[in-house]
């Protein structure tokens, strides 16, 4: 029976038999030849393969030159084509780890890929290129300032919020680019970010959008965004109701003449809303006038400077006695 190949190759380094036991010795001169055949080969091998004709496919970076200052692109070329070559290996080899980039000419207008490729091939036959013909379209490059708009998903911890809004910092960039893009955009937004969990305020650095990188010049790369969280709690209060927009001498009673607000608020703002002289529930006169049921819907007026919020009234109606249609 034959031996395998890896039997073959490893008695040739099997140490040998001298007396009643095995000794480890150099490896035989036997299998340094072999070893020396193989590696020749194998030399042998690669150095006839790369003299042999092949076809292959090879993608090359492409790199508009020749644009304008005062012109801007309104559409952006292909950063890349596929070319199909003929030529010996050891070519082929080098354009594939090696490869040249192909220019655009802006001021020649239509660019034959097929016909500027072959200025940076060396030693090989251009068969194909896609695309082979490359339009290029210019317009007036302006500079104009939009907002930045910040696309952060905020989650909080449980009994927190948001205080405001999303501030950005700064809050608008510079963009340069072809006069008919940069006219069409109101607000330049940054990559969108998901930030959960938070229960201290919010100070983060996110990146720019680059949807429009090829084409656009911008400013800044990346902003800062903040907002103020705080932990809020449950404030209770009850106030007098009162009436606004009543004529001198007009007086108005309602019953009650006390309502209950409870309401959230943040928890350094609490004693504050408790406090405040002008955190009060008031009825318009004009509800008066127009109600035909008895009754009307008071509401809040919440203190200048604190955040009341999901307040609610109890009792939510009242009814009333006008000194000159009682009810």
């Amino acid at each position: 029976m034959k031996r395998p190949v890896y039997s073959k190759l490893r008695s040739l380094y099997a140490p040998t038999q001298r007396g009643s036991g095995f000794e480890r010795e150099e490896p035989s001169h036997r299998g340094l030849v072999v070893t020396f055949c193989i590696l020749a080969s194998c030399v042998l091998w690669f150095a006839f393969s790369m003299q042999e004709t092949y076809t292959q496919i090879i993608e090359l970076p492409t790199e508009v030159r020749n644009l304008p200052m005062d012109k801007a692109l309104i559409q952006e070329p292909p950063t890349s084509v596929l070319i199909q070559v003929e030529g010996e290996g050891v070519q082929i080899l080098r354009l594939y780890y090696n490869p040249p980039t192909i220019p655009i000419d802006v001021s020649v207008g239509d660019v034959d890929m097929f016909l500027v490729a072959p200025d940076v091939l060396n030693n090989v036959s251009l068969q194909t290129v896609t695309p082979r013909q490359i339009s290029l379209s210019l317009d007036d490059r302006i500079t104009r300032r939009v907002p930045v708009e910040a696309r952060v998903d905020v989650q909080f911890e449980p009994g927190h919020q948001m205080i405001g809004g999303i501030s950005v910092i700064p809050d608008s960039i510079l963009i340069s680019g072809a006069q008919s893009i940069v006219e069409s955009i109101r607000a330049w937004p940054t990559k969108t970010r998901n930030i959960g969990s938070l229960s201290d305020s919010l100070n983060a650095v996110i990146e720019l959008s680059d949807s429009l990188s090829g084409l656009l010049n911008l400013n800044a790369s990346e902003v800062r965004v903040q907002a103020d969280i705080q932990e809020f709690t449950e404030g209770r209060r009850s106030v007098k109701v009162r009436v606004t927009g009543a004529d001198d001498g007009q007086t108005v009673t309602f019953v009650p003449e006390t309502v209950n607000v409870v309401y959230q608020v943040p928890l350094s703002q609490y004693d504050a809303s408790m406090d405040a002289e002008d955190f009060f529930v008031f009825v318009p006169y004009a509800d008066i006038l127009r109600d035909d049921q008895g009754r009307v819907y008071p509401m809040l007026h919440p203190p200048e400077g604190l955040e009341i919020r999901r307040y609610r009234l109890d009792p939510d109606f009242l009814g009333y006695y006008d000194t000159r249609n009682e009810r």
